[in-house]
């Protein structure tokens, strides 16, 4: 599996691609590096180091540039001018072999870019096949925080007859995990099989050992009576549940897609999982569209707090405006004697109502599955520490701590 995550950073203007002992000193100054070796072979500069306790090494190198035709601005970069990128012909190469923790590898790679090519126009992440606003890479490199998982990768969609889906990831190879697959999608349901990928890609990543072939792993909560049980399997092996000609099937693999990937399916039952009985996941299609409740890991709830907390100074500044409407998710404790998954909080979503340094104010948009004397519509007052994420809509777009530089175009 390759480890490898490239990258080619494209300057605001070319001639800042300068002479590399410029950027090898730039390395130098970047704080918290303990740096073993730092070498000019050639044009690449040669470096490898120790962040955060982890070894890193890196090659970089200017090289040609031309904007790949099926790469996508991701996550709607409306600062990122596609046109403009496609007029460049020069760049940066930053290839990073990531190491220990997948997050954590990525955030050092834009913290590099970040100090290689301060401000920098545009990034193209190689590995996930899309492209990154420069606006964006610097916010992501000057927090103590990493980026959601989902920056990570990317999940193509490739349409078929009579409205058949293939959806498949890239990047997630370079964090040590399989890339994802679900066949047999629709273009009225792929949205929903997104959910699925999104959530399992956020598992893998945080896992130090992958899961094998047919272990369960419980995503989602899809009613009071339905869980959704989800697992692996290798795309040759998932192929057979098929039809021979299926979208994604052996024919569509010979020249990619056709190692480190597997396919999701899902257990229905306890007696499937007994008996090793797996379905394709569009079994739950009816109840996927019920918005399910997904189960975030303790981790990841952590990272999404710390980063709406770090940022949480957009959300006061907006706080009352006619021109915005802001949703907030407070982590509440659930019920004793509930039947909560094993988790000792629920996370819900309230319509921001106040908010202080102290305490925030908010209506109950939904109703709580974990706490029996909280209803939807309910108005509360919790300690602002409470808040786990947040939202902002405006009437341009949506805004989330992870994209808000946003605010400031």
């Amino acid at each position: 599996m390759d480890r490898m995550s490239y990258m080619m950073a494209v300057p605001s203007r070319e001639e800042d691609l300068m002479e590399p002992e410029t950027l090898m000193e730039r390395i130098r100054n970047m704080e918290y590096l303990q740096i073993f070796k730092l070498e000019l072979e050639e044009e690449t500069i040669q470096l490898e180091a120790v962040y955060n306790e982890t070894v890193y090494r890196a090659e970089i190198y200017p090289a040609d540039f031309e904007l790949p035709e099926l790469f996508r601005v991701q996550h709607f970069f409306p600062d990122v001018d596609s046109e403009e990128l496609g007029e460049r012909e020069s760049g940066l190469a930053v290839d990073l072999m990531f190491a220990g923790d997948g997050m954590a590898s990525y955030h050092f790679q834009l913290k590099l870019v970040d100090a290689l090519l301060p401000g920098v126009l545009a990034v193209v992440d190689i590995s996930s096949e899309k492209i990154l606003s420069g606006r964006w890479v610097g916010l992501a490199a000057s927090s103590a925080v990493p980026p959601a998982p989902r920056y990570l990768y990317t999940v193509q969609a490739v349409s078929g007859k009579e409205g058949t889906v293939w959806l498949h990831t890239h990047g997630l190879n370079r964090c040590g995990s399989v890339e994802l697959e679900i066949l047999d999608s629709t273009v009225e349901t792929y949205s929903t099989h997104y959910s699925i990928i999104e959530m399992m890609a956020s598992r893998l990543i945080e896992k130090e050992e992958q899961p094998g072939p047919w272990e369960p792993m419980f995503l989602a909560r899809l009613s009071e009576d339905a869980l959704l049980v989800t697992t692996l399997l290798p795309w040759e092996d998932a192929t057979e549940f098929y039809d021979e000609g299926i979208l994604g099937g052996k024919s569509d693999r010979v020249d990619g897609h056709n190692e480190d990937t597997c396919c999701i399916f899902t257990y229905t039952s306890g007696e499937a999982l007994e008996e090793k009985q797996v379905s394709p996941v569009m079994v739950f299609d009816g109840l996927l569209e019920e918005n399910p409740v997904y189960m975030l890991s303790t981790r990841e709830t952590e990272r999404m707090k710390s980063l709406a907390m770090e940022r949480l100074s957009y959300v006061k500044q907006l706080a009352g405006s006619d021109n915005c409407e802001i949703l907030v998710k407070i982590g509440l404790t659930v019920d004793e004697d509930g039947d909560s998954d094993g988790s000792e909080m629920e996370h819900i979503w309230f319509e921001l109502l106040e908010l202080s340094d102290l305490a925030v104010k908010g209506k109950l948009t939904q109703e709580p599955y974990y706490i029996s004397d909280l209803h939807e519509g309910d108005i509360g007052e919790y300690p602002a520490d409470r808040i786990t994420d947040w939202i902002i809509f405006t009437e341009e777009r949506r805004i989330t701590p992870d994209d808000v530089y946003l605010l400031e175009l």
